[in-house]
């Protein structure tokens, strides 16, 4: 016997930047739309991230490819951001657009553009882009890149970004670019710790800057920090560029800490 469940699904699109000239232009971003529908439920077992995330390129590919398009790359710095984000609105348990995407994927890119959506199955979710106007705008754009993000809330919604971007054919990415994580407790006058693995290939270079409340904190540039009192009740992040000769630079930004706690007296 088949279920059938009532679900609430959205999407939006974001707005798309060009580089003409040296500066930004945009194109005009459709509004979110939230929809009921119906689907059957079926058991079957749970598919991993990786699968999930290869089925949306898969989708996303095969809709270009019927257009004659070049199917576009995957890369781990744009998954990174896509991931990133899509982690942030399920916590928020709403769905929203990153308003940093184009300064968090890696530097050299000509066009850049987001969708995102909420609530719909992995395998319905390209679809539901490609029905969708300014959505399919961006999965036949220009694009040569693409990053991807999955995500559940507490309530077992999902969360989709897809982030894309045109590059030349010279630019090179680093690889490997994991998260930094942040060691230690968020207490007043406490020293945390910033530790990132080491991205492919071997040399690039890293410099840190510390968050508390998504603002930047002056001067806190270092591995390690040393909280003041002005941050009792804030998150801190830590974000990590990496550069290296001849490969586009890349930011990734941690998971926040817990809110900072008063001094221990």
């Amino acid at each position: 016997m088949a279920f059938v469940r009532a679900r609430i699904v959205g999407l939006a699109v974001g707005v798309a930047l060009a580089v003409t000239g040296g500066g930004l232009t945009s194109a005009a971003a459709a509004p979110a739309t939230t929809v009921a529908s119906t689907k059957a439920l079926t058991t079957q077992a749970s598919p991993t991230v990786d699968e999930i995330l290869d089925t949306i390129l898969d989708d996303t590919n095969a809709i270009r490819s019927k257009k004659g398009l070049k199917a576009l790359i995957r890369t781990d710095a744009m998954d990174s951001v896509s991931q990133s984000w899509t982690r942030k609105q399920a916590a928020n348990g709403a769905m929203s657009h990153n308003p940093d995407y184009s300064t968090q994927i890696p530097d050299g890119w000509s066009f850049a553009a987001e969708n995102v959506a909420y609530g719909y199955d992995y395998d319905d979710v390209v679809e539901a882009w490609k029905n969708s106007p300014g959505h399919l705008a961006n999965i036949l754009s220009a694009a040569t890149h693409i990053g991807l993000g999955y995500a559940l809330d507490d309530n077992g919604r999902t969360y989709f970004t897809q982030n894309f971007a045109k590059y030349p054919t010279s630019v090179k990415f680093l690889k490997s670019t994991t998260r930094p994580t942040i060691s230690g407790t968020a207490r007043v006058h406490n020293v945390l710790k910033a530790t990132i693995k080491s991205w492919s290939p071997s040399g690039v270079k890293y410099k840190y800057r510390w968050y508390a409340n998504g603002k930047r904190i002056p001067g806190a540039s270092y591995t390690r920090l040393r909280i003041s009192q002005k941050y009792h009740g804030k998150h801190l992040t830590v974000r990590v560029t990496g550069k290296k000769s001849g490969y586009t630079s890349t930011t990734t930004t941690s998971a926040h800490t817990a809110k900072v706690k008063a001094k221990k007296n």
